[in-house]
């Protein structure tokens, strides 16, 4: 009975991917408490053309065994897509943390996927070696037009596209926030807050007076120094009080001073990891968020040596999202941003012009792939264009 429901909910979700343009594919993988055994998650996030929304399905989740080596992730995740009968043309990209054998095992199955295409393309090479010497010499001609023009170029199309996790790396960013400048105040509060926790007398009082009790930080949960430290700060009187009463040391005035510093650098960066991995946001409020939290660190007036850091470690970290001049640079998400017009208008400042650029190749080459809208094939680069001035327009 349950067999048979589960083919057919199986073979449900098959129709709904096969009646999709594109999927993204997202890894995950976690271990369960005690390290007892480990998982790999997959799922699938793809719009639906008939009922017009948008899905996240859960396509496999595999029990896998140390180590957990790319090869094996690989492995699990080529048979995942080939049950389920998605090809490496409707996979329009894989999103996955910043793990080296998540790396290795996307790197591994565009490998696959090379391998794949050039057997299939072996005749078709074989006669393109046998282009005259005008052909030869037409070909100069035309890339050293193309070095003269400066014009940029951009790869037809890259199969099994990575794309990091957006709130992961947000983390890593401000991992130099709790190592460098404010580390000793953290602590600091960890050991008060730890104190305050095991004393029931204390959150008893804590509850008495302020309703709520502290917040401990935990180093496997997002975002929980942020607000461990906004937490305390909401209850300063209340833990000075009830940390006197237990004839404990408070914070000094000047701890909590940079202890406010701290939460107001970490705001930004706690607000964008839990928007950017809500399951409805759209792939549109990628760049913004990036520009959003280098522009907020470029203002911070305090700790300048730690968000100059912070800034070179943003621009590191998300060149793929913003250098058109990167080797694996990614324009889906700069795309998503000025094909979005409320956002779309990030992309026409001055400094922003070679990702713009980048933008438009992108756009006309996608455009170009497909055939129902023969107007647009043929006049794309003035409509983009035309959308590009009413866009500056409307702002």
């Amino acid at each position: 009975m349950l067999k048979e429901k589960w083919e057919l909910s199986k073979e449900h979700l098959k129709q709904l991917l096969a009646r999709c343009r594109k999927v993204v594919i997202c890894l995950d993988g976690w271990s369960k408490k005690g390290l007892t055994s480990h998982y790999l998650g997959i799922s699938a996030c793809f719009y639906d053309p008939t009922s017009a929304v948008v899905r996240h399905i859960i396509l496999r989740l595999a029990m896998i065994s140390l180590p957990h080596t790319g090869v094996k992730i690989a492995t699990e995740l080529n048979n995942c897509l080939t049950d389920w009968e998605l090809g490496a043309e409707k996979v329009m990209m894989i999103v996955s943390d910043n793990g080296a054998n998540m790396i290795r095992a996307i790197d591994l199955m565009k490998v696959m996927n090379n391998d794949d295409e050039d057997e299939c393309s072996s005749s078709e090479t074989d006669s393109e070696h046998e282009d005259d010497d005008e052909d030869d010499d037409q070909d100069e001609v035309t890339e050293s037009d193309s070095e003269t023009n400066d014009i940029m170029e951009l790869p037809e199309e890259v199969r099994y596209r990575r794309m990091p996790c957006m709130a992961h790396t947000i983390q890593l960013v401000i991992k130099k926030v709790y190592v460098q400048h404010y580390a000793h105040v953290l602590q600091k509060c960890k050991v008060l807050v730890k104190k305050l926790r095991k004393s029931s007398d204390a959150v008893q009082q804590l509850l008495a007076k302020c309703g709520k009790t502290v917040v401990t930080d935990n180093s496997t949960r997002w975002n929980s120094s942020y607000y461990m430290a906004l937490r305390l700060l909401e209850m300063k009187a209340c833990v000075n009080e009830v940390l006197s009463n237990m004839k404990v040391d408070s914070l000094t005035v000047a701890e909590w001073s940079k202890l406010e510093e701290m939460k107001n650098l970490l705001e930004p960066f706690a607000t964008h990891t839990d928007l950017l991995q809500t399951d409805a946001l759209s792939l549109s409020y990628v760049v913004p968020s990036i520009l959003d939290l280098d522009c907020h660190l470029q203002q911070f007036t305090s700790a300048k040596l730690l968000t100059t850091a912070m800034r070179a470690d943003i621009q590191h970290r998300f060149s793929a999202l913003l250098e058109p001049s990167a080797h694996n640079f990614n324009p889906l998400p700069a795309a998503a941003c000025f094909l979005d017009p409320s956002v779309g208008n990030l992309l026409l400042t001055t400094h922003m012009r070679p990702l713009l650029d980048a933008v438009k190749l992108f756009i006309i080459a996608e455009v170009s792939k497909t055939s129902c809208n023969f107007m647009l094939q043929k006049n794309k680069l003035k409509v983009i264009e035309k959308y590009e001035v009413k866009l500056q327009c409307y702002f």
